[in-house]
């Protein structure tokens, strides 16, 4: 089955929704005061010197805590399934069980690959867009619980995939974006109340997220190129906020 509204329209959706608030700036003097040095340091818009010895354009992360994050669950009454495909060579798939289950899968562009299973007797909503060409997408949602997710891809060569296990009232949900080429990101949420927002904007970045048990909170975002898996794994009721930026290795 398939609709009007095309994969552009649905990537600028997705772009549009909540997202991760920043962490607060300061105008508090560090420690040595080290813009008074002339000496290169990052301050006041410098972003340091380059070069082996500098730290201009090298990867940078930074921790914080995260805003609220909400990501709400639209009403879902029985089973749909919509595949619409604007280009050459796409595949796509979707498997729906026995509960309530909303999946919809947009494709513009050439040689894009996406795959939703919806499993169990829980209630499921999965979005995925894919403009540009080669990108990979393989959802999972399973459980007697409640799952959401919207994934974009836009660009080229960009591997998606989310295990979304919900055991519980309150819905696991996530965001989860990609812009550029070559970018990899696995998501896994096996509880309740787990929430992720994971943004990958650039070439060649990678990250893998594990959410276990329940009410556990993310802001995970990569700017730049070649930027490192962190590996974050949350093990329940914990929250964090993520941001890694510049060239990795």
């Amino acid at each position: 089955m398939s609709n009007r509204l095309g994969t552009g329209a649905l990537v600028a959706l997705l772009l549009c929704l909540p997202g991760p608030q920043l962490l607060a700036k300061t105008n508090h003097t560090p420690p040595g005061n080290p813009c008074a040095k002339g000496n290169g340091n990052p301050c006041n818009g410098n972003q340091g010197n380059g070069g082996s010895q500098g730290n201009s354009g090298k990867e940078k992360v930074t921790y914080g805590q995260p805003g609220s994050i909400d990501i709400p669950l639209p009403p879902i009454g029985n089973r749909a399934a919509y595949i619409n495909q604007i280009g050459d060579d796409h595949r796509a798939s979707i498997l729906q069980g026995r509960g309530l289950a909303y999946a919809r899968i947009d494709q513009e562009g050439s040689g894009h690959d996406a795959a939703i299973v919806q499993s169990d007797g829980g209630t499921a909503y999965a979005k995925v867009g894919q403009a540009g060409t080669d990108n990979l997408a393989r959802v999972t949602q399973s459980g007697e619980g409640r799952n959401i997710l919207y994934l974009a891809q836009q660009g080229s060569l960009n591997v998606a995939k989310v295990d979304q296990d919900a055991q519980g009232t309150a819905p696991n949900g996530a965001i989860v974006t990609q812009m550029g080429s070559g970018n990899a990101m696995e998501l896994d949420q096996a509880g309740s109340d787990n929430r992720a927002i994971l943004t990958q904007n650039g070439d060649n970045n990678a990250m893998t997220a594990v959410q276990n048990g329940d009410a556990n909170r993310l802001i995970w975002t990569q700017t730049g190129s070649n930027l490192s898996n962190l590996s974050i794994e949350q093990s329940g009721g914990q929250a964090l906020q993520v941001t890694q930026t510049g060239i990795g290795k």
